[in-house]
Formats: C-alpha cells, sequence, structure tokens
C-alpha cells in the first residue's frame, strides 16, 4: 500500500472532506504530523485544504504546488572539466547504490564520467563501486595501499581525470560525528584549491523510508556546505512521504532524481503523479 493511500484512509476514516469544522481542521493536523509533515507544514495544510470543496483534492494540489517548482532534471553545466560532484549521506542511505545509477545515467547521456571512492575506510565501498564502475565503464581512483585520508584521494582525482564528470563518493557519516563533518568539510576544501568553483554540484541522498529526521539530516551537512540537490533512494510503497514534501517547503532544494529497485537503470525524474498515487484514486 502506497503512503499516499495510507493517508487517504485515515483522513476517509475521520470524515474529513470539505469542512470549516474546527473538528475536521485538528483531526487532518494529527494525521499529517503523524505522516511527517512537521507541525508547521500540516497546520497550514489542514487549514487550507479544508477551507472549501473536496479535502482530499485540495491536499493534492497543494502538495502539487510545493513539489512541482523543485523537480528539475539533473542537469549539468558546461564550463567545467570536469564537472565536480560530491555525494553525501548518512550511513546506510543507498549512498553507493545510488551513485552507481548516477553514473550509468550520465554515460547514457554521452557524457564521460570518472568516481572517486573517497570513503576510504570502508573497503566494501570501494569493491562495490570498482565492480560498478567496470561494468559501466568508467574511470575510478581508489586509495593507494596505506593511504586513508579521503581529501588527498579527492585531491589526486581532480589533478589526474580528464573526464567530463567526477563523482566524489564520501563515506557516509552520522550527521552529529563532529570529527567526519570536518573531515567533510576538508574534502570541500581541497577540491576547491583546484577549482575555486567546485564542486559544481552537493548531492545528497535522502533515503525515503526515514522520517522527521531527514530535516536535521540536511539541515547538518548544509552547514558543511550548501546542498544543490536531493537524490530521493527506495522510493517504495514504505515511502515516508511527508518529510520529503516538508523538506520541499522548508528547505527549497531541487529534486534531481528517484532510485528505486537494485538495477543500474532505475534512476528516473521524479514522478509526482508516482508520489501522490492513492491519493486521488
Amino acid at each position: 500500500m502506497s503512503f499516499f493511500k495510507k493517508l487517504k484512509d485515515a483522513i476517509l476514516l475521520k470524515g474529513i472532506r470539505s469542512s470549516e469544522d474546527h473538528s475536521s481542521v485538528s483531526d487532518l493536523e494529527d494525521i499529517l504530523i503523524e505522516a511527517d509533515f512537521g507541525f508547521n507544514l500540516a497546520s497550514k495544510l489542514a487549514r487550507e485544504v479544508t477551507k472549501k470543496g473536496d479535502a482530499l483534492e485540495n491536499l493534492g494540489n497543494e502538495l502539487r504546488s510545493i513539489l512541482s517548482p523543485l523537480v528539475v532534471d539533473f542537469e549539468v553545466s558546461e564550463g567545467h572539466k570536469p564537472f565536480v560532484v560530491f555525494v553525501v549521506g548518512v550511513n546506510g542511505c543507498g549512498k553507493t547504490t545510488t551513485i552507481a545509477k548516477l553514473m550509468h545515467f550520465l554515460m547514457t547521456g554521452g557524457k564521460r564520467v570518472a568516481v572517486a571512492a573517497c570513503d576510504t575506510f570502508r573497503v566494501a565501498a570501494t569493491e562495490q563501486l570498482s565492480f560498478w564502475a567496470k561494468e559501466i565503464g568508467c574511470d575510478i581512483y581508489i586509495a593507494k595501499d596505506g593511504q586513508k585520508d579521503p581529501a588527498s584521494l579527492a585531491f589526486e582525482a581532480m589533478k589526474a581525470s580528464y573526464a567530463d564528470i567526477l563523482i566524489i563518493d564520501t563515506a557516509g557519516r552520522l550527521q552529529n560525528n563532529a570529527n567526519l563533518m570536518d573531515e567533510l568539510s576538508k574534502m570541500y576544501r581541497v577540491v576547491s584549491k583546484i577549482d575555486q568553483s567546485a564542486p559544481h554540484m552537493n548531492l545528497m541522498i535522502l533515503d525515503a523510508t526515514t522520517g522527521q529526521n531527514a530535516m536535521e539530516q540536511v539541515l547538518s551537512f548544509s552547514k558543511v556546505h550548501p546542498i544543490t540537490g536531493l537524490i530521493i533512494s527506495k522510493m517504495d510503497g514504505h515511502a515516508k512521504g511527508g518529510m520529503i514534501v516538508r523538506i520541499a517547503d522548508e528547505l527549497k532544494i531541487p529534486i534531481l532524481g528517484v532510485g528505486i529497485g537494485e538495477s543500474m537503470s532505475d534512476f528516473a525524474k521524479f514522478s509526482i503523479d508516482k508520489f501522490l498515487e492513492g491519493l486521488m484514486e
């Protein structure tokens, strides 16, 4: 059952349709808060969608108005070679798999792509990226024996790469780990010494099954370097859609794509229709 089908069922169960009655507003607010929309957005939506007409239709329209301006194509601007893309996220967000999908997507689009495996302390991540790079036909830069500093590897990859796009993988890290966030900050500083405009894109992979903690994650990573785009991983029936809408409403960060499944080709543009599937059925 999709996230918004569950939301719809909860709204219908409460009998919320087109009432200005205070109890309907309060009930809808509670439903939206429980669905990870956050208090402020839930309150705003509850007031707006119960003013007139059908509450479900109004809710769908409100959600579309929030998301539509932020759903954009994944585009790489010209004038930078390599165009440097940092990829960040917390542990377990699906970052390595999403990078593989992104490499395949960009290569299919005719770009020459390279990746720097800067998760230097996790051998499995390097091995997984190396496998995907070979399968896809991308150059890959990996740490030499004994090399553990991810910033030095990022620096070497920047100096050596002739690719159109250089993707810099980073270790998954919890947003409250100060040492690892400092390490990430160092990586940004190092690449900017080679190209002051780098990184040209700073992507965050956001696990769609994450609840309200997702907002804290994005805010914490943004303090180290502004997040310029989101890719939503693990988009399936278990996605907690409310947090995606809340982040879009409050932070206005573009959504550049979604990852579903495990295949290299499972990368697509974020579809609002599919996201809201179940709400208007």
